[in-house]
């Protein structure tokens, strides 16, 4: 696009502007002050929203023109405009902007342009990812250095070109780190714990905080002090916790998200190859992440779609499920593989059904205690926090009349609420809340995975198959012999028709297919939604289905 007439204006008309990492630029509901462009930094658009806070709508980068579509308009900033480092402008007073724009045809032209193509274009994850990023270690013992060191390596591995910067770079200005970053894909500035003056120059000078602990580092007392407001509001803060080589499952990570604003928290190995390359995956934006729908019995599928990823050589970075699509999901968060998963699945669901303990249906057609043994068994006391792999699943609160998304807390109570099918399985309580089976909100949680990471998210739909079928109403065998034959042990007919009425695929489910969605589609017409001996054949199904596009797949292997 021609930017001659804006070249022009901003060389006759506009005056520097330094605004400091964290500074407000433009508040929600402000006068417009002036025509901005943007020549070096970052700033941060949020659009205020009802419940409070902000949604992060897009970070502009150099050359990003700021305040035209406005002055074309009411005058009136609509959101809020931060810096999230050390940010250099151009400024135009936006009286003297108006008679600019009034007096020059192509000046006005070049600035409609700009204001149409922000209206047209949903931000990327490219326009979202961030390209200097800012480790600060927490602890004496974390050996920051290196860990970035070895980091950046991986992340070259990937294609990208990285440049680290320590302590010795404190106080460059942002011309200097700007002309950094257009050589380089990714900027990794790295403060040890005694680098207290680097951490605070470094926070306003990134894109997003990571800071790093091992298993010991006690929680931080008060707030993070080189933490910028944009950073902490916009919630661009992770916490990555290093624990030893050996190091079997972690513990106490609830506690980090009640004492640090992160929207991540990830748990990697000393010297772990694997989980190193993981994060150098989720910070070049070429993570993938793995949704699961609800479906009964049809769920197996998703056992195959992830036996033919790993078959394919693609990673799984994060994962969420909902309803059965849930325990799918959070098998692969705890780490089981193949024999492991077939054998905990057979347990729990194929060889009897979890939907026996019949009770008199005041609450529900079944006492869920069966459910409630196997999900003890074989997820015990885990917290979610403390998965090696990050994990979300969801239920529907009927309190409020809303979704409730499952990140923290106790993993098999999360499952066994997203699991309560309501009139099958009673309702969960939780802080006074009545929680039930998540198909009836996000049956296929994508933009729950999305909003993780930029990269690619594959969605599996267990739920577009053919829905139920005059004879599905029917009991099999008939009459005195349904139950003489045990069939009732699967439940009767409304099971089937209740699961069936919470996982119709729905117009939101519709919407959330996107360039960086891929979506599977399993073809399990043939297993019932109460079929639990139908392993096999639902797990094919999905394992064929995923084969089918492995030409698209093979793009995500890393």
């Amino acid at each position: 696009m021609p930017t001659q007439a804006l070249d022009n204006a901003f060389a006759a008309e506009g005056s520097p502007l330094l605004l400091p990492g964290g500074a407000l630029l433009a508040d929600a509901g402000e006068a417009v002050a002036a025509l901005y462009r943007l020549t070096a930094g970052r700033l941060a658009e949020v659009e205020p929203t009802v419940e409070g806070g902000g949604r992060l709508l897009t970070v502009h980068r150099p050359g990003a023109l700021i305040g035209g579509a406005q002055l074309l308009g009411d005058g009136l900033h609509h959101t809020t405009i931060t810096a999230l480092r050390d940010s250099e402008l151009q400024a135009i007073p936006a009286a003297r902007a108006a008679v600019l724009l009034g007096e020059r045809p192509a000046l006005l032209a070049e600035v409609a342009r700009a204001a149409l193509a922000r209206l047209r274009t949903a931000p990327s994850p490219q326009q979202r990812r961030s390209s200097i990023l800012g480790f600060v270690a927490i602890a004496d013992s974390v050996a920051l250095r290196d860990l970035v060191e070895r980091l950046a390596i991986a992340m070259r591995a990937l294609g990208a070109e990285v440049a680290v910067l320590g302590a010795e770079a404190d106080d460059s200005s942002p011309a200097y780190l700007h002309a950094l970053e257009v050589e380089h894909d990714f900027v990794l500035m790295a403060a040890e714990r005694k680098d207290v003056d680097f951490a605070t120059y470094s926070g306003r000078q990134i894109d997003r905080l990571i800071l790093v602990a091992d298993a010991e580092t006690p929680l931080p007392e008060g707030p993070i002090g080189f933490a910028t407001a944009a950073i902490r509001n916009q919630r661009l803060l992770d916490v990555i916790r290093v624990h030893p080589a050996d190091s079997g499952r972690p513990q106490g990570s609830d506690p980090w998200l009640d004492a640090v604003p992160a929207s991540r928290l990830f748990q990697i190995r000393q010297g772990d190859g694997p989980d190193l390359a993981r994060l150098a995956r989720i910070y070049t934006g070429n993570s993938v992440g793995l949704a699961l729908s609800g479906g009964g019995a049809r769920a197996y599928a998703h056992i195959g779609v992830a036996r033919a990823l790993a078959e394919l050589g693609i990673p799984i970075d994060f994962v969420a499920g909902t309803s059965m699509g849930a325990v799918i999901a959070a098998g692969l968060a705890m780490g089981w593989e193949g024999p492991e998963m077939d054998r905990r699945i057979h347990a729990a669901f194929v060889d009897s059904s979890p939907l026996s303990d019949i009770a008199f249906p005041i609450l529900a057609m079944t006492r869920g205690r069966m459910v409630d043994h196997r999900l003890e068994t074989h997820f015990g006391d885990v917290q979610i926090s403390d998965l090696w792999r990050p994990f979300t699943c969801v239920s529907t609160d009927l309190t409020v009349g809303g979704m409730r998304v499952h990140r923290r807390g106790s993993l098999r109570r999360a499952l066994r609420a997203s699991l309560s099918l309501p009139g099958v399985l009673p309702p969960v309580v939780e802080d006074g809340h009545v929680l039930v089976d998540g198909s009836l909100v996000r049956n296929l949680p994508v933009d729950l995975v999305r909003e993780q990471h930029d990269g690619v998210t594959i969605g599996v739909d267990v739920s577009s198959a053919d829905g139920l079928q005059p004879d599905d109403l029917l009991l099999k065998p008939s009459g005195w012999r349904w139950l003489a034959s045990g069939a009732w042990l699967r439940g009767p007919p409304i099971v089937s028709v209740l699961i069936r009425s919470a996982t119709m695929p729905s117009v939101t489910a519709t919407a959330l297919v996107r360039d960086d969605v891929v979506k599977i589609t399993p073809r399990v017409s043939g297993v019932g939604l109460q079929d639990w001996k139908a392993y096999e054949m639902a797990a094919d199904a999905g394992y064929r289905a995923a084969m089918a596009l492995a030409d698209q797949l093979s793009g995500l292997r890393r």
